[in-house]
């Protein structure tokens, strides 16, 4: 397999099953540790995290040979909440700058976030873009028009939710570095169960060019699209 430094550690917790899973970008996702679930409650998702953890997880490292610093989460419930929001700009007689979006993005972030206190963003997609009446699901990089509206889907979490997953992980000194709402997921064109985990890995690489990615602050230089489709904190 490639070094284990470029390994990545994912966690699929569905309604169904448990499963931990390592995705190599050379050669792929590999199975570890799954734990099916025959009748499941909501309320029992923290239990079932628990006792699935208490279990397997210094197993695992044994056999990684690795501890495990962070994991990524894939998450099926019916906990989150998803929200739609648009922007409008008025591009007539104004000379347009692709900063003006970013900063649109960063605010209607924010009134979000100002308004829904209780919940934490999960995905910021923007579903499409209407340049002069016309729909684009990308952003055309020359914007020819008077008018432009951004149509975007916000899908939050509770924050109690995510501290909770957030608790239970810091038992065992492990941090979350992103959950992935598993419904998203499936409303991707390339989605396949068996291929799950190579789309969360490009879903955190920023593949998917209408998804705006909340990261740390950086200096090294990016491109136009790579600047316009992240924050800094």
């Amino acid at each position: 397999m490639n070094n284990i430094q470029d390994y990545k550690y994912f966690l699929i917790l569905k309604k169904q099953k448990i499963l931990f899973k390592i995705f190599d970008p050379i050669n792929g996702s590999s199975l570890i540790k799954e734990m099916f679930i025959e009748n499941y409650f909501q309320n029992d998702t923290y239990n079932l995290l628990e006792k699935f953890l208490e279990k397997n997880i210094f197993e695992i490292e044994k056999e990684l040979k690795d501890f495990i610093k962070k994991i990524y989460i894939i998450f099926e419930s019916d906990s989150f909440f998803e929200v739609g929001s648009s922007i409008k700009h008025n591009l007539k007689g104004i000379s347009f700058n692709h900063g003006q979006l970013n900063d649109s993005l960063i605010d209607i972030k924010n009134q979000l976030e100002k308004h829904s206190k209780n919940y934490e963003i999960i995905h910021m997609i923007i579903n499409q873009y209407v340049i002069n009446g016309v729909v684009h699901k990308i952003l055309p990089e020359n914007i020819d028009g008077d008018n432009l509206i951004m149509q975007i889907n916000f899908i939050c979490l509770e924050n109690t939710i995510v501290d909770n997953l957030k608790k239970i992980f810091s038992k065992y000194q492990i941090s979350i570095d992103k959950i992935i709402c598993y419904q998203y997921l499936k409303r991707l064109d390339n989605f396949s169960i068996e291929n799950i985990t190579k789309i969360a890995n490009d879903i955190i690489n920023g593949h998917n060019v209408n998804e705006v990615s909340i990261v740390k602050k950086t200096f090294k230089k990016q491109g136009f699209f790579e600047k316009f489709f992240n924050f800094f904190n």
